[in-house]
């Protein structure tokens, strides 16, 4: 026959047990959950001699949500070509949250270096164009308001990105129509 402690335990020791043994819990937590202190809890779990299991150490990418949605962001196509603010519109949250979980899912591989390093929202609406419709460069870039598309996908060809040809294929008069075009309006 078991013998029970009287006191504030009573009655609880069972279900106490097992938590001590299958959960990571603290002591603090249990002791409310009980309705005992975590002294008591601790001297509980020490007469009893339960060894309890040990919670794994650094951030659980598998078990965080926030870590799921940005995997599933950075399985889009293109997906190093969406900006920051869009990403932290989708997932919702501030943006020092996601800094964090990004930075740790790009030490473990599990996302794109590039993913998530784009800081204008400008140059996402550009890109995102330039994927999919047969524009000229110069014409997506007034289209949402940049003046230098171009140099902005020599730059990120530069740093590595992936910059597919443009769907665009300049013929000759089209191309001296534009510098044509670019010469007068630097006249006037």
């Amino acid at each position: 026959m078991k013998m029970r402690r009287w006191g504030i335990l009573q009655g609880k020791e069972d279900d106490l047990l097992r938590d001590l043994k299958r959960t990571t819990l603290p002591f603090e937590k249990l002791g409310r959950k009980y309705g005992a202190s975590r002294q008591a809890i601790h001297a509980f779990s020490k007469k009893q001699g339960i060894k309890r299991p040990v919670k794994p150490r650094g951030h659980q990418t598998e078990g965080c949500r926030l870590c799921q949605k940005l995997i599933q962001i950075s399985k889009k196509p293109h997906s190093e070509f969406i900006s920051i603010h869009t990403i932290v519109k989708e997932i919702g949250g501030s943006r020092v949250k996601y800094l964090y979980h990004l930075r740790t899912l790009r030490d473990k591989g599990l996302v794109d270096e590039k993913f998530g390093r784009l800081l204008s929202k400008r140059a996402e609406k550009a890109y995102a164009i330039y994927f999919k419709k047969r524009l000229p460069m110069l014409t997506i870039g007034r289209k949402v308001g940049l003046k230098n598309f171009p140099s902005i996908i020599a730059k990120h060809r530069k740093l590595g990105y992936e910059v597919p040809p443009s769907l665009y294929v300049y013929d000759g008069r089209e191309k001296s129509r534009i510098q044509s075009e670019i010469q007068w309006r630097k006249q006037r």
